[in-house]
């Protein structure tokens, strides 16, 4: 298998389960790869699980390895690095890709200093040019522009991929990958970070990319204090607020909780459009969701084109009565749990 013709997709996993991004990025690379007459190889740092194995190649990979060891079980960017860049050094991929993450994103630049070549950070989109280099689409200049970005004269090119941003395809259960387990042979001594423990995200604060509930607003919500039934909604659901570019302008919300071309590109199990119209730089940012529902007073409204489930009316009086019912069947299943 020549690492020439391959794509090497770092994939990220926790409690044994490939993460979604990672996910993404391997049909993503799935779709480089057979541009090129080439193969994806996965790779998987801090595990040596054989199914973990087969999933990555249920979504793509012909090839995986694992690089297990004591040091490498839990995030440490030093080691990870270290470990990443003996494998790329002694294989010499052509392109490199992993998900926009907070990890990849801390990950990603030091792997591409070490290996003395650039990156193409936080893409929307990647395909390959006639002379099958990687170009990378991102957005510019506070999302006005999409810019197109190649790294033609160092190797392996690099980059990370945002997530939400592919379509996602089935897994092929058929597709059995070659498994290879790698043991690095790294130094504690140059250990400079130690995680005591880890602490589960409030969903209060958790990112967008990561919910799978979203209940987001826009202009059509009416007030900065109509967002408290927004949040009490998602409260109900087990989701987080969010909202459109119409809302974050109006202070209403921070910019951080944006969904939209210029803001977080989501694709939740759920995704609850309250008041908004659904302009093309909000949808681009949420229309890969599994499920969406949209409430709006204006009949005509695009955001409708997009729903699975279109509701007609005001925020202030469907979201009120979506509460209510939630709060009886509660109210209900914990009477009938106390009988």
């Amino acid at each position: 298998m020549s690492s020439e013709k391959s794509v090497w997709v770092i994939a990220e996993h926790s409690e044994g389960h490939i993460d979604e991004v990672s996910a993404e990025v391997l049909n993503c690379g799935r779709k480089l790869a057979d541009d090129l007459d080439g193969n994806v190889i996965a790779v998987a740092v801090g595990s040596n699980s054989q199914t973990l194995a087969e999933t990555m190649g249920s979504y793509g990979a012909d090839k995986v390895f694992l690089l297990h060891g004591a040091l490498l079980l839990e995030y440490r960017a030093e080691f990870y690095v270290e470990a990443l860049a003996e494998l790329f050094t002694d294989k010499n991929p052509e392109i490199v890709i992993c998900g926009a993450t907070p990890i990849g994103r801390d990950m990603a630049p030091r792997l591409a200093a070490r290996l003395g070549t650039g990156l193409i950070s936080d893409c929307i989109g990647l395909t390959l040019n006639e002379e099958g280099l990687l170009l990378g689409s991102k957005l510019t200049y506070g999302g006005r522009i999409t810019s197109t970005i190649v790294c033609p004269d160092t190797k392996p090119q690099i980059a990370t991929l945002k997530p939400g941003v592919i379509s996602m395809s089935r897994p092929v259960d058929t597709r059995k990958p070659e498994i290879n387990v790698i043991t690095p042979q790294l130094n504690d001594k140059r250990l400079r970070t130690r995680a005591k423990r880890f602490i589960r995200a409030d969903p209060e604060t958790i990112g967008l990319d990561e919910a799978d509930i979203i209940v987001a607003g826009g202009r059509g919500v009416g007030s900065q204090a109509n967002f408290r039934l927004l949040e009490e909604l998602a409260k109900y659901l087990g989701g987080v607020v969010a909202g459109s570019l119409g809302a974050v302008d109006e202070g209403w919300l921070p910019r951080r909780k944006l969904v939209g071309q210029t803001g977080t590109t989501v694709s939740p199990r759920l995704y609850l459009a309250c008041g908004i119209s659904g302009s093309i730089y909000h949808v681009l940012g949420m229309r890969d969701s599994e499920f969406i529902i949209a409430i709006d007073k204006d009949p005509n409204a695009p955001i409708f084109k997009v729903a699975d489930i279109s509701i007609i009316g005001d925020v202030c009086d469907v979201v009120p009565a979506i509460i209510r019912n939630l709060r009886g069947f509660a109210e209900n299943k914990d009477t009938r749990n106390s009988e």
